[in-house]
């Protein structure tokens, strides 16, 4: 089980290699749907089971979001992938706090956004994602 983030990446740098191999990440981001986490742990520890996680990843062609195991922080299958100028426009209502930031992406198929929040280890890695889902610069054709 990797739990390194550099491991992390390396799985996913991997599973972006797999879907597209002339694709390469730019960024990655381990992200967890629902509402707060913190919220959530008050309650019980059985709210792992009820929310869905991501690894949201930047690469020089689409944003693309794999699904993750719950348990493993290894990539599963890719949900979607979406190129740079529609997923710009699907995220909103960003929220940087200490411990959790969380921003809201509009997916494609729901009829509302959906919260996906980040845990403060990966905060640089979501800043570097907004600054660079805010870039207007295309970065090549998408081949997914």
């Amino acid at each position: 089980m990797p739990l390194r983030k550099a491991t992390i990446q390396e799985h996913v740098g991997r599973a972006v290699v797999e879907a597209n191999p002339y694709d390469r990440p730019v960024v990655t981001v381990y992200g967890i749907s629902g509402p707060s986490p913190l919220a959530m742990a008050f309650l019980s520890s059985i709210w792992i089971f009820f929310v869905d996680t991501y690894f949201v990843t930047f690469t020089q062609q689409a944003l693309l979001f794999h699904r993750a195991g719950k348990f493993s922080s290894r990539p599963k299958e890719l949900v979607f992938a979406l190129p740079h100028d529609q997923a710009r426009q699907m995220v909103s209502d960003v929220r940087m706090g200490t411990l959790w930031s969380s921003f809201r992406f509009w997916m494609p198929g729901r009829e509302k956004p959906t919260r996906i929040n980040v845990n403060r280890a990966w905060r640089n890695e979501l800043d570097h994602l907004l600054r660079t889902l805010a870039s207007p610069q295309p970065m090549g054709p998408t081949g997914y």
